[in-house]
């Protein structure tokens, strides 16, 4: 089965959501004998000139963004190029429609979530305060707010 693949260069670092890649240019290949669509090796005719520029390439086929690992020349004009799914890119759109709680953040973070490593100093508060008729007896009353 033959597929059409945009070969691109890709200007982001590989933990972006969100790639900026530029189109490169675009060959069909087919995939190698043998291969996973997460670890495709793919066989193109180009020139190795054209491809060896290109880090990173989408094939519409699979619904996948994938990172460029390896190009190799094997015959005259045929290329494999082997590849590793960006699954950040190619499920951007799934990933920001999440929710969570976020429980550790370099910037932010949440203080009423148990954080081990955020450090916090626990003063007790004490308060002394006198009934208006007293106690009858050596007797206290303790009153707690807080705690797990």
């Amino acid at each position: 089965m033959a597929f059409d693949i945009i070969f691109q260069v890709n200007h982001s670092e590989k933990n972006a959501l969100t790639k900026n890649v530029e189109d490169y240019v675009t060959y069909t290949g087919v995939l190698k004998d043998g291969t996973s669509i997460i670890d495709p090796v793919i066989e193109v005719r180009a020139e190795m000139g054209t491809l060896s520029i290109c880090n990173y390439m989408t094939i519409a086929a699979f619904n996948r963004m994938y990172f460029i690992t390896d190009i190799r020349s094997t015959y005259q004009d045929l290329i494999e190029v082997s590849a590793h799914v960006d699954v950040l890119s190619t499920y951007a759109e799934q990933i920001r429609t999440n929710t969570a709680v976020v429980r550790r953040q370099q910037n932010n973070w949440n203080l009423n979530l148990n954080d081990g490593f955020f450090k916090t100093y626990q003063n007790p508060i004490i308060l002394t305060r006198n009934f208006a008729r007293g106690l009858t007896h050596d007797e206290f009353i303790l009153a707690v707010a807080g705690g797990n």
